[in-house]
C-alpha cells in the first residue's frame, strides 16, 4: 500500500483539529496556547501528530506567523463545520436549563473597542453570567469568516462571503482640541484657519477602512503631524495638547479637557455594522449578544449622534 494512503487511514485525535484552529487564527503558536490553555510545545506537537495522521504539511512558517498550505485551506471549512456542530451541541444540551452559556468574541475597531463596547458587553453579562465575553479591540478587519471572531463591528459592509450585516447605528464625529492648546493657539473658525494649525490623525498608509479618511474627505492630509494607527492613541494626544483631530462623539462627550471645534460646519457620520456568519446566527448566545447591541444602540443614541435642532 502506498506510504500516503496508509497514512490517510491512521486515525487522529478530533481535539487536534482545535489546535489547527487555533493556529490559523492566531498564527503564533504562543498566542494559540493562550487561548487554549496550553502551551506551545504541545501545540507543536499536536499540530505535528495531525500532519502525520493526515499525510500532509497544513502550515507554512512565515514571518509574521503561520500560514495555512493549499491542504490546509481544504480541510478548513470541515474543521470550522465541526467546531460549529460541537458548540451547537454544547448549546443543546446547556440549553435545557434555559440559561445561555459559552463564549462570544466581539472585534471593532480600537475606538469602538475601548470606549463602547465594554459597558455595553458588561451589562448583558450581568443578565446572563453564564456568557463569557471577549473584546478584539483592534484598527484592522476582522476574519469573521474563518470565524476568527463571532461578531465584528465594521465601518462598511462585506462584499463577500457567507456573511450577514445588521445596522448598529450611525454616530457623528467633528474636530476636538485641548483646553490647553486652543487656549494657546486660539480656536480655529474656518477650514483654511484650521490648515495652520497642528493635526492629529490616522497614519495614511496603515488605514483599515476607507470610512476612516476623515482628513483627506477635507483636504487635510497633509497637515498632520501627530499620527497613529489607533484612535485611542489620537485622543490621548489630543488631550496631551499635540493638535486638533477627529474624534467620534462616543470617545470625547464626557471629557471635559476636550473642546469641540467647528462643529457645526465639519460633522462628519458613519455607520457601525455588526458582521456575522450565517453559521454563527444558529447560536443562542450570539444572536442575544447581537440583539442586545442593536438594542443599546438605539437607547445610547444622544451618546452616538449631535441632537437635531
Amino acid at each position: 500500500m502506498h506510504t500516503k494512503t496508509a497514512k490517510m487511514q491512521n486515525h487522529f485525535d478530533w481535539n487536534d483539529l482545535k489546535v489547527f484552529i487555533a493556529l490559523h487564527r492566531m498564527r503564533r503558536m504562543t498566542d494559540a496556547g493562550k487561548v487554549l490553555g496550553i502551551d506551545q510545545t504541545t501545540i507543536s506537537r499536536r499540530v505535528r501528530a495531525l500532519e502525520k495522521s493526515i499525510g500532509t504539511s497544513l502550515f507554512l512558517r512565515r514571518a509574521d506567523g503561520f500560514e495555512l498550505t493549499a491542504a490546509g485551506e481544504k480541510i478548513l471549512p470541515f474543521a470550522l463545520e465541526i467546531e460549529q456542530a460541537s458548540e451547537q451541541l454544547h448549546e443543546a444540551v446547556s440549553g435545557q436549563n434555559k440559561r445561555l452559556s459559552g463564549s462570544v468574541r466581539v472585534g471593532a475597531p480600537d475606538g469602538l473597542g475601548t470606549y463602547f463596547l465594554p459597558s455595553i458587553l458588561t451589562q448583558f453579562q450581568k443578565d446572563h453570567p453564564g456568557v463569557d465575553i471577549e473584546v478584539v479591540s483592534s484598527s484592522r478587519a476582522f476574519r469573521v469568516a474563518s470565524k476568527e471572531v463571532h461578531l465584528a463591528l465594521s465601518l462598511s459592509l462585506p462584499e463577500s462571503g457567507r456573511l450577514l450585516a445588521r445596522k448598529l447605528g450611525d454616530y457623528h464625529l467633528h474636530f476636538f482640541g485641548s483646553a490647553d492648546y486652543v487656549a494657546e493657539h486660539g480656536v480655529p473658525q474656518t477650514l483654511d484657519e484650521l490648515k495652520d494649525h497642528r493635526l492629529v490623525g490616522y497614519i495614511a498608509d496603515m488605514l483599515f477602512s476607507p470610512e476612516v479618511r476623515y482628513l483627506e474627505e477635507l483636504g487635510l492630509r497633509r497637515t498632520v503631524r501627530f499620527a497613529s494607527s489607533s484612535m485611542a492613541a489620537q485622543k490621548e494626544a489630543i488631550r496631551a495638547g499635540s493638535g486638533i483631530g477627529i474624534l467620534p462623539r462616543f470617545m470625547a462627550l464626557n471629557d471635559p479637557s476636550l473642546i469641540p471645534v467647528l462643529t457645526n460646519e465639519y460633522l462628519l457620520k458613519r455607520t457601525v455594522w455588526i458582521v456575522g456568519h450565517q453559521a454563527t446566527e444558529d447560536l443562542a448566545r450570539v444572536r442575544a449578544v447581537s440583539e442586545f447591541l442593536q438594542k443599546a444602540a438605539r437607547a445610547r443614541r444622544t451618546e452616538l449622534l449631535v441632537p437635531e435642532t
